[in-house]
């Protein structure tokens, strides 16, 4: 296969993976049958109206008018359209999630907002079938019965609001219920936005883009006014059938769920225990579409976590306004900037911040820090300085067969060295080299192959600017394709070896950092994804932790510094970043198990805290409940540990108003000693566990022997 590298060259892209994610898109659309329904793409973007030449509320009405307008480019969200049209609680006002039709022509619109963020583009398919009669269509909490109305006005003070954005919501599971004062149950549930991809609907609505459905607390009572009849799994798969009727993995037709399992660790509890405060606790789910979760480098779920988050605090707001609102991300990627710049780990801060700062009602970001320690998928190379003999700095990166999802690496700089004082090389397995060459942002090259078609490509990609003060540093990329084809005929990059150098422009050596983007396959998802790696002959040593030769020699390249949850990069006073503590029975001490992703000195340095995630290295992860009531299973990991910490802090509730009320303290004093066990970290594993191991607060089952 002859293969040859392009000259640097000028490209209109927002990122690299959004770039090459559309390469991918078109080139494999073109190898399906012709679509005779020509439907619509359009890719969602988050902006920012312009208030330099109209008031706020003409830029409103222009935007108003915008996406209502029949033959207009542009479609909105019906939760966002209420949020624009005055009808739903918001904390930053200007700001808005739309969805624009790909070729669409920018320069109507620029004069009325810019464009903070992009993703990837869908399909606005109106031949989906609408949602079933008996299924929801407001976006809202369903308003409450005369029974509930009089349980929400007897809810005690500073009780919590747990949400949670995640995959796989058992929603109707017994640890969600509450019990009714005449017998019976009721649903803790408000409201569960069960999301899918876009879709528009003829008529009227055709000028909203419907994300799934979402269901109030009176359909999920309605259900459960069945029991004990209650069929929870076929009330799942029928909605599966709906929301997901030609593609998509249907977590919740499976006996265990990452959603449900998380949840259950923040926020389950026996419905008919009167004595845990936890069965009084209100709840708010949002279940991310599916091809979202199976993309696990992350690039197709920011848009919607952004939207979930915002939907989350217009529900609260509902619900109880002055409640502490907590909410579990156990979701992540691994590349990133990890200095709070990139959009989604930003934006999320930056909502849970102006609600706060605007309502006076707390609100908590938990995310889960990572599992990736030991995934070798970040790299530190000193990139050698001046002209002299000394040669590049190089490693290679392995690209493994049958890989049926492309791969990505970021090369950064250091903080404070410009990315065009580098110069980036890549070669692939066989030998085909770029040699070095000078790019400006916005330039890439291509590995084309004898088909003209690109197979890689080499991104220097450009700066975005989010606010006055915070801006997206310009960063190198690699993006490869597919090392095996999903259907016949697709153009295919090469497995094996591909060897990264870098050197610097100027007369200083240049610390460069460089990350591998999560790329594999989750549990139960089809096996799509075959994660790359970094390798090194240094990267072969003995390891006495691992006892095995899995070990970093001195001096090698690949580091465990750095592997964190890249969105858990934010280090704002409402954002908790959380590791995994395993107890060891042996000294009866934790400590931290060898999965659980370490801090940098060049990024965040550590988590907020740990929790407990694991019994034991025999008895690993801790129980939590399955899809179906009465299940029960093992979850492991970060994820385990960040729904732990959630239930502190809603067990911590009352301290956490108090805080805010009087606007000071740090994250650790939003913990409540009298609740709660907070226990020093063992020397040496502050980068892993944080500042203190968090225990006492329940929520995970005993192991029964």
């Amino acid at each position: 296969m002859t293969l040859i590298w392009t000259a640097p060259d000028a490209l209109d892209f927002w990122d690299g993976y959004l770039d090459w994610t559309g390469l991918m898109q078109d080139r494999r659309q073109a190898l399906l049958p012709p679509d005779p329904d020509g439907h619509a793409w359009a890719e969602p973007i988050f902006v920012r109206l312009r208030t330099d030449g109209l008031s706020l509320a003409d830029a409103r009405t222009a935007l108003r008018a915008l996406v209502n307008d029949p033959v207009s480019d542009y479609l909105m969200d019906p939760e966002e359209y209420r949020r624009l049209d005055g009808q739903a609680p918001v904390a930053l006002p200007d700001e808005y999630a739309l969805y624009r039709r790909l070729g669409a022509d920018p320069a109507p619109v620029q004069d009325l907002f810019e464009i903070i963020d992009i993703g990837v583009a869908v399909d606005l398919d109106p031949d989906l079938p609408c949602n079933a009669e008996e299924m929801a269509t407001e976006n809202t909490a369903g308003a409450a019965d005369a029974e509930e109305a009089e349980e929400d006005a007897a809810r005690p003070e500073a009780t919590p609001i747990i949400a949670i954005l995640d995959d796989g919501l058992g929603f109707l599971n017994a640890r969600f219920r509450r019990k009714r004062r005449n017998g019976g149950y009721r649903t803790r549930f408000q409201a569960v936005w069960l999301q899918s991809l876009e879709q528009t609907r003829p008529g009227a609505d055709s000028r909203r883009a419907y994300v799934g459905t979402v269901l109030t607390r009176r359909q999920i009572n309605r259900w459960l006014s069945a029991l004990p009849a209650l069929d929870e799994s076929q009330v799942y798969g029928a909605l599966n059938a709906q929301l997901f009727p030609r593609e998509g993995h249907r977590t919740t037709d499976f006996s265990q769920s990452h959603g449900t399992l998380v949840l259950d660790l923040a926020a389950g509890a026996d419905p008919d225990d009167a004595d845990d405060p936890v069965t009084g606790w209100p709840l708010l789910g949002m279940q991310l579409p599916p091809q979202a979760i199976a993309d696990t480098s992350g690039t197709h779920f920011e848009s919607y976590m952004v939207q979930g988050v915002r939907w989350i605090l217009a529900q609260a707001a509902r619900i109880d306004p002055e409640a502490p609102v907590i909410i579990n991300i156990s979701l992540g990627m691994l590349a990133g900037p990890k200095d709070g710049t990139r959009f989604t780990d930003y934006q999320i801060a930056r909502e849970a911040c102006a609600w706060q700062a605007r309502t006076g009602q707390p609100v908590r970001v938990v995310w889960s820090f990572g599992n990736n320690r030991l995934s070798r998928q970040v790299a530190t190379l000193t990139a050698p300085g001046g002209k002299g003999g000394t040669g590049p700095a190089e490693i290679v990166w392995r690209a493994q067969p049958d890989d049926l999802s492309p791969s990505y690496v970021e090369i950064r700089p250091e903080t404070g060295v410009c990315p065009t004082d580098l110069e980036v090389s890549v070669t692939t397995p066989d030998g085909t080299a770029s040699g070095f060459a000078a790019m400006q942002p916005g330039q890439v090259r291509s590995l084309v192959n004898g088909a003209g078609e690109a197979v890689a490509r080499l991104y220097l990609n450009p700066a975005h600017r989010l606010d006055g003060k915070t801006e997206q540093q310009p960063f190198w990329q690699v993006a490869l394709a597919p090392t095996n084809a999903l259907l016949a005929g697709d153009a295919l990059a090469p497995a094996g070896g591909w060897r990264m150098a870098v050197r610097s422009r100027t007369s200083q050596d240049v610390t460069v950092h460089l990350q591998i983007q999560r790329g594999d396959s989750l549990p139960s998802y089809r096996p799509q994804g075959r994660q790359s790696y970094f390798d090194s002959p240094d990267a072969y040593a003995w390891d006495p932790e691992l006892q095995n030769y899995w070990g970093l020699a001195p001096g090698c390249p690949i580091t465990r510094d750095g592997t964190f949850n890249a969105l858990a990069s934010v280090t704002r006073r409402q954002i908790f970043s959380v590791g995994a503590a395993e107890w060891d029975p042996a000294t009866a001490t934790y400590r931290a198990p060898d999965y659980t992703s370490v801090g940098a000195d060049w990024s965040v340095p550590q988590p907020t805290a740990a929790t407990r995630a694991d019994d034991s290295r025999i008895h690993w992860g801790v129980l939590a409940s399955g899809t179906i009531s009465g299940s029960v299973f093992a979850l492991d990991g970060t994820s385990a540990a960040a729904g732990r910490l959630t239930r502190a802090l809603g067990l911590s509730a009352a301290r956490i108003v108090a805080n805010t009320a009087a606007g000071n303290g740090t994250q650790m004093d939003d913990l409540d000693p009298g609740r709660l066990d907070l226990l020093p970290v063992p020397p040496g594993e502050a980068a892993q566990l944080g500042s203190a191991i968090v225990t006492g607060m329940g929520g995970a089952r005993p192991r029964t022997l």
